[in-house]
């Protein structure tokens, strides 16, 4: 693993030189083919042109509510769906019952989608698994935000599984991560903000240092992170 910066953007925004992620500001989802097909296209191009990790916006995908992670070759890293579903997507679409965690050259990420935030097995199965960064996108309306979501899902799942989450919702960019990673042990790297673009660094070097005082997740067999992933298709 290396330290490494990330960006927030406008769309198809070029980032600064030496980013290595980068994400869209915005929650809406992809739905129909066309749109879904031409995105997949904009980020793959994107991404190969500026060499960096990508995260896709929200889209529908074979019955799935998706985020997919693109390489710096324009190639699909990791896609995945949603564990749970918004009470307006739940007639028309399938949840997944796995929560991936894919090891890349800067660190291992997970993807969490839209409501699954608001599910502690999901961020903690994978933090079992050994994720670094959870990159979190959520179809919210400006307005619809409150600083205790923030503080109930976001916040407290970066203190509890000793990883950084990147949230974007309600058209702003917070990203929390375990306290000590931060100067005045707030636990906030980046508080809300709408004002793009976002730039953010992470330590993974520090934030092994701190696991390394916290060894029980490095320790726990594989047996009890499979045990604890079947949580998943219970909620």
């Amino acid at each position: 693993m290396e330290n490494f910066f990330m960006e927030v953007v406008a769309y198809l925004r070029p980032p600064s030189p030496d980013v290595k992620l980068v994400a869209f500001a915005g929650g809406d989802i992809y739905k129909t083919l066309a749109e879904v097909h031409e995105h997949l296209q904009e980020c793959a191009a994107y991404a190969k042109r500026y060499h960096v990790y990508l995260v896709t916006g929200l889209l529908i995908h074979n019955h799935n509510l998706c985020l997919c992670l693109i390489g710096p070759e324009g190639d699909l890293v990791c896609r995945q769906a949603a564990n749970h579903l918004s009470m307006d997507l739940q007639e028309i679409l399938e949840p997944e019952e796995k929560q991936s965690v894919v090891q890349t050259d800067l660190c291992n990420f997970t993807l969490c989608v839209d409501t699954d935030i608001y599910y502690p097995q999901v961020l903690r199965t994978a933090a079992l698994k050994g994720a670094d960064v959870a990159i979190s996108i959520q179809h919210l309306e400006e307005g619809e935000d409150h600083p205790s979501r923030l503080m109930g899902s976001v916040w407290n799942a970066a203190q509890t599984n000793n990883i950084y989450i990147v949230n974007l919702s309600g058209g702003a960019c917070t990203v929390a991560c375990p306290a000590l990673l931060t100067r005045n042990r707030n636990g906030y790297l980046v508080r809300p903000t709408s004002v793009l673009p976002v730039r953010f660094g992470f330590n993974t070097r520090r934030l092994d240092e701190i696991r390394s005082q916290f060894p029980l997740l490095e320790n726990l067999n594989a047996e009890l992170v499979q045990n604890y992933e079947k949580e998943l298709k219970r909620w």
